[in-house]
């Protein structure tokens, strides 16, 4: 089964090459994709040389390796909204843990003591540093959806990057499968754990960085600057003004049946700044961009449910007409929004 890794190096090198290629110029998202796949390669191929030769400083060094993807799958949920700045120095502490643990774990493989509390506790600092990164991943992702509710009205898959998420849960699979589970179910080194867990979870995770990586679009968002914030906080009275200006225009213009409306757009049709038509939302409706809109659609879809000339339209065909993208997105909006299923609604 050993070809598995030849496959899965070779489609990582592909995709290398492909994204280069794809997405040139590259952003900072396209450059770190790029360093989680060559990272993949050098940690898989630790791992069979690991098992190669039975020498378990391979899969300490590949171990390693294995953490700094995770860290380096949340800079890229970050790092996927094309507005931030470049990937630097100051972005590097989170790699900090990984050398700190790395030079003793890999001295005292060199060098091995008797007993096995030191391998033990070395086990349980690794795991708790991988739950770690795996939270600052979670982290990442939870603030790049933000920034999608604030800036977007829908979120077509082709924007989201939860499929990273699935990458890095494979990554913590292949850890435990191979670092507890085989020594708990066979209270050995089971080689057949190790190879299954290697190969497998490296071909699914490259193929899925390579297809998905190439599809997913980067995300211009509205990131106000500090400096900004604090030079345009509006007045109460300000803030009314923008409220009904906004509510007025909404109303007569219905700009929510584009789906594709951003903050953006909407600053531009209501000559509003974004960064002023961001604080009213946020102060003088309490809502993000995402909810605000949301709500607009689903009173439309309400109206016209009720109108009597779309009785032979069905209920998907009205939520397209008022600016939904998705059937799974509209049943959970309105869901959230009135309390009933669409089918519930109509029988009431």
């Amino acid at each position: 089964m050993h070809f598995l890794i030849s496959i899965g190096i070779i489609l990582a090198i592909i995709g290398i090459v492909l994204i280069g290629m794809l997405k040139w110029p590259l952003k900072t998202s396209d450059k770190l994709l790029i360093a989680i796949l060559s990272t993949f390669v050098v940690k898989f191929s630790f791992d069979e040389v690991s098992l190669i030769t039975g020498n378990h400083l391979y899969s300490v060094i590949a171990a390693i390796f294995g953490m700094s993807t995770i860290a380096t799958c949340g800079w890229y949920i970050k790092y996927i909204t094309d507005t931030e700045t470049g990937f630097g120095i100051r972005q590097l502490y989170i790699y900090l843990p990984l050398i700190i643990i790395g030079i003793p774990l890999t001295t005292f493989l060199l060098h091995p003591v008797a007993g096995t509390g030191y391998y033990t506790g070395s086990a349980i600092v690794i795991i708790c540093f991988i739950f770690y990164y795996f939270w600052f991943c979670i982290n990442m992702l939870r603030k790049h959806q933000k920034l999608i509710r604030e800036n977007y009205s829908g979120a077509p898959g082709s924007i989201t990057v939860n499929w990273m998420i699935v990458i890095i849960t494979l990554q913590i699979v292949e850890f435990l499968l191979k670092g507890v589970l085989a020594k708990v179910i066979t209270s050995n080194y089971n080689t057949d754990v190790n190879i299954i867990t290697n190969e497998y979870c490296f071909i699914i995770m490259t193929f899925l960085l390579v297809v998905l990586g190439i599809w997913q679009k980067s995300i211009p968002v509205f990131i106000p600057a500090k400096e900004e914030i604090s030079q345009s906080v509006p007045q109460a009275g300000d803030l009314e003004r923008y409220r009904l200006k906004l509510e007025k225009f909404m109303d007569e213009y219905k700009p929510y049946l584009d789906p594709e409306l951003t903050i953006e757009k909407l600053g531009g049709l209501t000559h509003i700044k974004k960064l002023l038509l961001s604080q009213t939302l946020n102060k003088a409706f309490n809502k993000n961009f995402f909810t605000f809109i949301r709500e607009y659609r689903i009173r439309h879809v309400e109206a016209e449910l009720k109108n009597k000339s779309n009785e032979e339209r069905t209920i998907m065909d009205i939520a397209y007409m008022s600016g939904f993208n998705s059937k799974t997105g509209f049943n959970r909006a309105f869901k959230e929004v009135t309390g009933k299923t669409p089918t519930e609604y109509l029988k009431n």
